[in-house]
């Protein structure tokens, strides 16, 4: 009986001749991302902390049993800010206030990751990409009085904004089976362009391997 259980336990793990060179894996699943210091949208103003969420899609390649290739996208689901003591120049002068705005952001990513474990792994990598970043119903409200907030009315138009993302990752994959996998990804993206300096995201992903390519 001891043999019988002890065979099945074995053949529950995965094949350790197939832990990562020539595997291709399709992996997605939610994202929480943090925002330490969001820039306000327009005008002059400091930068605001927040979070969102969202989700993550990418496919890797065993290049190697320990370098693994990535390319992927992800997606921040619309979420409110708002920046107090924001400046917004117009027609009529200057006007301060607090700025509200609805944004969410798309981004691909390409890279590479150092690999080590079967079962459970670990890895350290980094990625390059490109990220867009839209901001919706902009609004500069006018708080002077805070019985009485409003508007001023300047019509913010919505606008969208670039940048190149560098992202360095560390994280922690479990192969559940031969085929399935749970990993926890967080990484650091550094913005280069009109975006917020920086953010850490948190995905949680499910992947599903395909061996032989």
């Amino acid at each position: 009986m001891r043999r019988l259980v002890l065979s099945l336990m074995l053949a529950s793990l995965p094949l350790s001749g197939r832990a990562d060179r020539g595997a291709l894996t399709v992996e997605a699943g939610p994202a929480l991302t943090w925002w330490p210091r969001l820039q306000p949208p327009v005008g002059r103003g400091s930068g605001v902390a927040g979070s969102g969420g969202g989700g993550q899609i990418g496919l890797r390649y065993g290049l190697r049993h320990d370098l693994d290739l990535s390319v992927g996208g992800f997606y921040e689901a619309e979420a409110p800010y708002t920046h107090t003591g924001v400046t917004v120049g117009a027609d009529g002068g200057a006007f301060t206030g607090s700025l509200s705005s609805r944004t969410s952001r798309w981004g691909v990513a390409a890279g590479a990751r150092y690999v080590t474990g079967l079962v459970v792994r670990l890895f350290v990598g980094a990625e390059v990409g490109w990220t867009q970043q839209a901001y919706r119903r902009v609004d500069l409200i006018d708080v002077s009085d805070p019985a009485n907030p409003h508007s001023f009315g300047l019509g913010t138009p919505d606008r969208t904004r670039g940048a190149l993302v560098l992202a360095p990752l560390a994280g922690l994959e479990w192969q559940v089976t031969d085929r399935w996998s749970l990993a926890f990804a967080p990484r650091v993206q550094l913005m280069i362009g009109d975006v917020g300096r920086f953010a850490v995201s948190l995905p949680v992903t499910v992947g599903y391997s395909w061996y032989g390519w």
